[in-house]
This record gives C-alpha cells, sequence and structure tokens, in this order.
C-alpha cells in the first residue's frame, strides 16, 4: 500500500507511450488526455505525465525506477501506465516497468483486475474467462508467431469458416483503441493479411466477422452498473470505436446485458471496469474490458460526471486517501 502523508495531495505518474501514434495524432490524444488530467488535478491529485522512453527500471537494495536521477518511486505515488503497444521494444520496456512498480509499495492503478497478468489485456485470456462463465464469445483462433502464421489458416478453416459467412475479423490480442483491427472477406485474403502480420511478431485473434449495429460499453463501479455508451461506426464503416470514426451516445441497455457486465467486474474482483459488447442480431457478445484507462469522455451529461467521479473515488481508495464519492 502506499504511504500517504494526511493533508497532501495524492500524486500520480502517468506513464505514456506517444510512440505508439503519428505526431499529428499523438497531439490530438494529448489533447484529450490533458480532459483526464484536469479532472484528476480537479479531485484532489498532483499529475505528473513522464514519457516510457525516459523511464529505466532497475533493482538497487529494492525496486527502483529513475527518471534522471530521481526514483520515482521514492514518495509512494500512484502510478498509471499506458500498457499497450505493437512495438516489441516497447512492448519490453512496459513490462518491466509494470513489474518493477508491482515489486514496490506503490500502487499500479492500471492493475485494476484480480487473477492472472494477461487478464488485464491479452483478449484470449478474456475469452477464456468470460466463456467459463456462460458469457457469449465469439469463437476465435490465436495466430502462430513469424513463419507460422499461416499454419492458423486450417484451424479458422475447420472451426470457424462455418460461423463466418460475412468473412473473419484479425485484432490484436492487446491493443486498443481500435488500432490494427482488420476485416477480411476470404481465407486468400486473410491468408496475405496474415503474411504481412508475421515480420511484426504481433500477437493477434483471428474471430468471424460479426454484423453488428455498434457496441456498447458499459461502466461498472462497485459492482453496480452506472452508465453505458452506445458507440456507433460511421457508414460502411466496422469499427465503432470514436478514435477511429464511430460516433457515441448514451444508452440504457438491456438488463442482460447489465447483469452479465456486473458479473464479469466481480468474477475479476474489479471496483472499476468497463466492459465492450458487440450487438449482433442475436444478441450481445463479449468483446473485451479496460479498466481505468478506458475513456467515458465522449458521454453526454450527467453520465459523463458520474462515471468521472467513480473513476476518481476508485483512485482514490486505491491510494488509501479517500475521494469525491459517486
Amino acid at each position: 500500500m502506499t504511504t500517504h502523508t494526511p493533508g497532501a495531495r495524492a500524486e500520480l505518474v502517468w506513464i505514456t507511450n506517444p510512440d505508439n501514434y503519428d505526431p499529428g495524432l499523438g497531439a490530438r490524444l494529448k489533447r484529450e488526455g490533458s480532459e483526464r488530467v484536469d479532472l484528476y488535478v480537479e479531485h484532489g491529485f498532483d499529475v505528473r505525465v513522464v514519457h516510457s522512453c525516459d523511464v529505466v527500471p532497475g533493482w538497487n537494495s529494492g525496486p527502483r525506477l529513475w527518471h534522471g536521477d530521481e526514483d520515482l518511486l521514492c514518495k509512494g505515488r500512484g502510478f498509471l501506465l499506458s500498457s499497450w503497444t505493437w512495438h516489441q521494444g516497447i512492448a519490453q520496456q512496459i513490462q518491466a516497468i509494470a513489474r518493477t512498480i508491482r515489486a514496490s509499495d506503490a500502487v499500479l492503478l492500471t492493475d485494476g483486475v484480480h487473477g492472472a497478468e494477461g487478464l488485464a489485456m491479452d483478449k484470449l485470456a478474456m475469452y477464456h474467462h468470460a466463456g467459463r462463465l456462460d458469457v457469449p464469445v465469439l469463437p476465435c483462433v490465436a495466430v502462430p508467431f513469424g513463419r507460422y502464421t499461416r499454419r492458423a489458416l486450417e484451424t479458422v478453416r475447420r472451426e470457424l469458416a462455418a460461423d463466418a459467412p460475412h468473412g473473419y475479423v484479425i485484432k490484436p490480442r492487446e491493443m486498443a483503441m481500435g488500432f490494427g483491427v482488420h476485416r477480411v472477406d476470404t481465407l486468400e485474403q486473410l491468408s496475405s493479411a496474415l503474411d504481412l502480420l508475421a515480420p511484426a511478431d504481433l500477437g493477434c485473434l483471428v474471430q468471424p466477422c460479426l454484423p453488428h449495429t455498434g457496441d456498447v460499453r458499459v461502466y461498472v463501479h462497485q459492482g453496480r452498473q452506472l452508465a453505458a455508451l452506445l458507440r456507433t461506426p460511421e457508414a460502411g464503416a466496422y469499427r465503432a470505436n470514436v478514435s477511429q470514426g464511430g460516433s457515441g451516445s448514451a444508452l440504457t441497455v438491456p438488463a442482460e446485458i447489465t447483469e452479465m457486465s456486473e458479473r464479469l467486474a466481480r468474477s475479476v474482483d474489479a471496483d472499476y471496469l468497463c466492459v465492450d459488447w458487440l450487438l449482433g442480431a442475436d444478441g450481445p457478445v463479449f468483446n473485451e474490458w479496460m479498466t481505468v484507462s478506458a475513456a467515458f469522455e465522449d458521454l453526454p451529461e450527467p453520465e459523463r460526471s458520474t462515471v468521472g467521479r467513480a473513476l476518481v473515488t476508485h483512485l482514490a481508495r486505491r491510494l488509501g486517501v479517500g475521494g469525491t464519492e459517486a
């Protein structure tokens, strides 16, 4: 547990990976991220944003996270770590940073689920977990690495083709914001797409393409649903992420989605969890979850303020400093 001086403002260090983005997109995301920083500051946190490339993890009589000659771990701060990337070098750096924070007395606030480390980001691990809870999950095939990627084709043909009249979706196992999600219509196109993926060593899944009207993000705090965001793709598009051109609006979701979202949050002991669902013709299908990194800023009021208060309450509780109640 992070130690905190009574009466002092809690400190957050947000470790980001701007190398994931084209500079133009990075500038836009930085502006949007500043809204989140403003929220934290408004509710009593001091926030410091640090680029992951400027952080050096290590050990010297204890875990160390050096930023220049300063050890970021020495003052009992809370840490937010942007943990997805398509660059293997950055992935190794993120892993080293995360494991160093976990080894210290500091709190890694983006560790919002209990269980295996992979449950935080790996969609395959999420699908295994959700499926065991009888939550609807699309069948999928994990793609082997490098020169073996085409070995997935026969498995896809055998296991997925009957469920894929609308083609296939390839998605990275540990990415966010709709990055790298690719739709193909045929196994031939899938073969070519896998050939392009092979040199990147980017772990991917193949799933049947599910025609859907959009997806729903459900915000769960302390075991109950607070709000839901309907994300609708542009005309002719298949990705509903607002960052990829989709639009967002508030939604009252069916009781079935509420119950499953709250059940998933309980199953991983998550005080704050954002659960995404695809809305297919036969009902909702689980897509993925995120913790404190998930966007809520596209919600209208009053839902936006409700979720914002829940987020800062969650962070404050984990840091042991009190906070605004939702």
